[in-house]
């Protein structure tokens, strides 16, 4: 009787402990994650996407604007440093590596959509929140946001071309009604890209219309849902190759070229030849080279986005998840909606537009010397 009730009791004990495994395993499987909590977070995260030529802003600016905020407001940090460097698939790699050493709190800005999503899915598992940085992440589980307002890029760029058409003949341009405009924008994937189309079209929509006395014609996309003018990765050479190609189609009679970026621009402003200087083109990021095009005339306008007062913003906004303080009073824009609607909490800045009448904003916030700006030049310079 003994030897059977021992093997009952074993039988028992087995299920008893089958069971449980099982009632945890299913509970591990159905549980949710609990709301982050950063405070007394010394282990930070950042994620940036790119490195080199135009895109060398995240190094040299971003970088090390967010490090040196984060070691002087933060004692006894450890900030963990990654750059995708435009490869799509290793940001996640990165991600999970900070995530694995302990960053309890990322910064990132997304080389890739649906890697930001991913990105976002596994540190909201570890209660880890993450600031999407200058670029957006379109996920309900995002915690913040942080860039300038990117319809605001497109509209500052669009009255750049309005106030030059209304000048006429004393524009250095001599725009007038009917001529040609082309659009060239950047990968359809960023969020930003869709804001910058929208200011754009609301600024000039009107002028294509026929419902002011000066018109615009738009060759360029024909519509503003057609996907060719968004280039993939905000690629400059196919930007370029593009330009070319309706130069050809169109016999040189192209009077204006809005484009998003310096890159795309200094781009397309080398495959112009003679021509460089005759056509309106426009920019964004405030970089080195669209300072040095601005003042040769090249290039009309650039809307610049101080990286430093970004960077700030988001060492505020560090720093408070650290001390565990409420972060309301540091968001100034609770409106920015992801694709499904999810609000996300943001703070927007103000971009500055720059043009040749105030390009002193680039030489004062030392992203080009007035050595290196007016190299070459002869006469007046800034």
């Amino acid at each position: 009787m003994l030897n059977i009730f021992r093997s009952n009791t074993k039988l028992i004990c087995l299920f008893l402990l089958v069971s449980l495994i099982t009632i945890a395993g299913c509970n591990t499987l159905n549980q949710k994650p609990e709301p982050f909590n950063a405070k007394g977070c010394k282990d930070i995260g950042i994620l940036l996407p790119a490195t080199g030529g135009e895109a060398g802003r995240w190094e040299e600016y971003d970088r090390h604007f967010l490090e040196k905020g984060i070691i002087d407001n933060i004692k006894g940090v450890t900030i963990r440093y990654f750059n995708a460097n435009s490869k799509k698939g290793v940001q996640e790699q990165q991600a999970n590596l900070a995530l694995k050493g302990g960053s309890c709190i990322l910064i990132v800005s997304p080389v890739d959509p649906e890697e930001g999503i991913n990105i976002v899915k596994k540190a909201k598992n570890q209660g880890v929140p993450v600031i999407a940085y200058d670029r957006l992440i379109e996920h309900k589980d995002l915690n913040f946001y942080i860039s300038f307002d990117s319809q605001k890029v497109g509209e500052f760029q669009a009255n750049y071309v309005i106030d030059q058409l209304n000048q006429g003949e004393n524009s250095i341009y001599k725009l007038k009604s009917g001529d040609n405009l082309v659009m060239i924008n950047g990968d359809i994937k960023d969020p930003n890209t869709k804001l910058i189309q929208e200011g754009w079209f609301l600024r000039l929509q009107s002028y294509f219309d026929g419902e002011n006395d000066q018109q615009l014609n738009l060759i360029f996309p024909k519509d503003k849902g057609d996907s060719e003018y968004f280039m993939d990765n905000w690629n400059g050479r196919r930007a370029a190759k593009k330009v070319k190609q309706l130069l050809k189609d169109y016999q040189n009679n192209i009077q204006i070229i809005l484009v998003a970026n310096d890159g795309m621009a200094n781009q397309i402003i080398g495959i112009l030849g003679d021509k460089k200087g005759e056509i309106l083109i426009t920019g964004q990021d405030g970089s080195r080279q669209s300072a040095r095009n601005i003042v040769r005339d090249y290039q009309g306008i650039t809307i610049y986005k101080p990286t430093k007062l970004l960077a700030e913003k988001t060492v505020e906004l560090v720093v408070a998840l650290s001390n565990g303080e409420n972060t309301e009073s540091l968001i100034n824009n609770t409106n920015i909606r992801t694709k499904d609607g999810d609000i996300i909490p943001s703070i927007l800045l103000t971009p500055k537009p720059v043009t040749k009448d105030n390009i002193e904003i680039l030489i004062e916030d030392g992203i080009v010397s007035k050595q290196e700006l007016c190299q070459e030049i002869q006469g007046t310079c800034p």
